[in-house]
């Protein structure tokens, strides 16, 4: 039985691959084994290589063709390379290969049957989340425990599926008892994807107030360094939150700091800035003498107060109901769902300001982990936070706001000591901080057509993604390879559609000029313009 599965000898032994020199009886590249045909030598499929009492299970990365002497003659020979993934013992996969196989040792095709014995222990989670692209009857296993725990990446091209795969992985999970996952989705994509157990929040509407800043987050958001006063304006500001908090909250006025999440009058705090900015000392000879801050925060107090003012800013300057520090328990009550209600929440930040979403994420991702770390019971709430469109306010050369990249970046280093997971969605990876990806240990790579992003994918996944990393941008629309410790090998996987699917669809710009659609009146839309009313 062994014999039909034969297709070539090992004829090279490197650290990290093998070179494979196929019989010569195999010419049409494909051999039969039963009623089903397999094809030999496509990128991504596996190869089996016994070892002793066990198999090395292999990946082909690379086919090609070559000339060779043979007893006087040139002959030409198929020559596949192999990385080692695996191996299997007694039917048992297990990643990683502790002794490879030596020259002249035969290779053998993987069926259907052996495929099975890999994915067995992974089977028993009942996790799901597509078809094997080469392998028509298998489905894709993986270890959820390994996947939402360990930070993921969902990587590929505008168009290749990302926000179909996101909602299609947390489908199977929103059905769960007591999932937690909060989402921040920067376009407002994933409301329709979720009718049942998710919350929907439109962070314009909903409060979020300033006083549950940290003094770091406020000095990002008030405070211009290049301002020649900078260095006053943040030790002035300091003392005064500071004594704004202690005197709001005289029950905790022994144990605040300034980073207390506790609430603040800053109308109060801008107006102790304006007297000290216009502080004239009298009683003096010649007449009155400015203080010592007269002029300093003077652009400080115009930044600020057109941040208060500004109605774009309300959700956060002019709380109805967060108004005292006992409503923050109501807020993350129902933001991280601890009522029951809901299993998702989506944080709708399409219509925020975009010139603060960096400091908004940062803030929503730093409260999430603040709160798990002193919440006794973490190990009962674990958190997946999913970063949509994260190029936007996690890369490094962004100019301005760092707080969601430096705050993301802790996370991703420290988060899951305390139940708190990232989900990375992005179509340009190389623009993301190194820090945050290199994290991750579960990747999703969808189709990349960009050479940076290729060549950025590359330098980040283990050894074992070598050749496949070449399909990358012929992938089809919502294919993904998937590579980590959640997986028992690197697979390329077509993720099951989801149902019903995220608002994420394109405009078939040819099919709609073609035929009449409905009339756009330019007096509805700038009414819903000025009032800020989205469909």
């Amino acid at each position: 039985m062994w014999e039909e599965k034969r297709i070539g000898v090992v004829r090279e032994v490197t650290n990290a691959s093998l070179t494979v020199m196929l019989d010569e009886n195999i010419t049409s590249l494909s051999k039969k084994i039963g009623k089903k045909v397999y094809f030999i030598g496509q990128i991504g499929t596996y190869v089996l290589i016994p070892v002793g009492q066990m198999l090395v299970l292999g990946m082909v990365s690379e086919l090609k063709k070559g000339d060779f002497h043979e007893q006087g003659t040139i002959v030409q020979r198929f020559l596949m390379t192999i990385i080692p993934i695996g191996t299997l013992k007694k039917g048992r996969f297990e990643s990683g290969v502790s002794v490879l196989p030596t020259a002249d040792v035969p290779v053998y095709l993987l069926e259907d049957k052996d495929l099975k014995a890999a994915f067995a222990t992974f089977q028993k989670f009942n996790f799901s989340i597509g078809q094997l692209s080469l392998f028509e009857t298998e489905r894709a296993h993986l270890d959820p425990n390994r996947f939402f725990g360990k930070h993921v990446a969902v990587l590929g091209s505008s168009g290749a599926g990302k926000s179909c795969t996101v909602a299609s992985l947390l489908q199977k999970v929103v059905e769960l008892p007591d999932t937690n996952v909060v989402i921040l989705d920067v376009h407002n994509e994933y409301r329709n994807a979720f009718p049942e157990g998710c919350q929907h929040f439109d962070i314009a509407a909903l409060e979020l107030p300033y006083w549950l800043m940290n003094f770091d987050e406020m000095v990002e958001m008030f405070v211009d360094p290049r301002d020649e006063n900078a260095t006053t304006i943040i030790s002035t500001l300091q003392d005064l939150v500071f004594a704004s908090k202690k005197a709001a909250n005289p029950r905790l006025a022994n144990i605040i700091t300034v980073d207390s999440p506790v609430y603040f009058d800053l109308n109060e705090v801008r107006a102790r800035m304006q007297f000290f900015d216009t502080e004239k000392i009298t009683g003096l000879p010649g007449g009155g003498k400015e203080g010592p801050h007269f002029g300093k925060f003077t652009r400080f107090l115009v930044r600020l107060t057109s941040m208060i003012n500004d109605p774009r800013y309300a959700f956060m300057f002019k709380p109805r109901v967060c108004i005292d520090s006992e409503s923050a328990k109501g807020l993350l009550t129902m933001v991280f769902g601890l009522d029951g209600k809901s299993k998702i929440t989506i944080m709708d930040m399409s219509g925020i300001p975009f010139d603060i979403v960096n400091t908004i994420v940062g803030l929503i991702a730093r409260i999430a982990f603040d709160f798990n770390f002193w919440n006794p019971h973490r190990r009962d709430l674990p958190i997946l936070l999913v970063f949509e469109e994260a190029h936007n306010y996690l890369s490094v050369s962004s100019k301005g706001s760092t707080s969601a990249r430096l705050t993301v970046e802790r996370i991703a280093k420290e988060g899951r000591k305390y139940g708190v997971s990232c989900m990375i969605v992005s179509q340009r990876p190389s623009e993301i901080s190194e820090t945050i990806l290199s994290q991750c240990n579960n990747f999703l790579i969808l189709r990349l057509l960009n050479p940076m992003d290729q060549s950025y994918m590359r330098r980040l996944v283990p050894e074992t993604f070598t050749g496949l990393d070449t399909v990358i941008p012929t992938l089809r629309q919502g294919e993904a390879i998937i590579v980590g410790d959640s997986a028992p090998m690197p697979m390329r996987v077509q993720i099951d559609l989801p149902n019903p699917p995220p608002a994420s669809a394109d405009i078939f710009f040819f099919d709609k000029w073609k035929k009449k659609g409905a009339e756009t009146n330019a007096s509805d839309v700038l009414e819903r313009w000025w009032n800020q009313l989205k469909t």
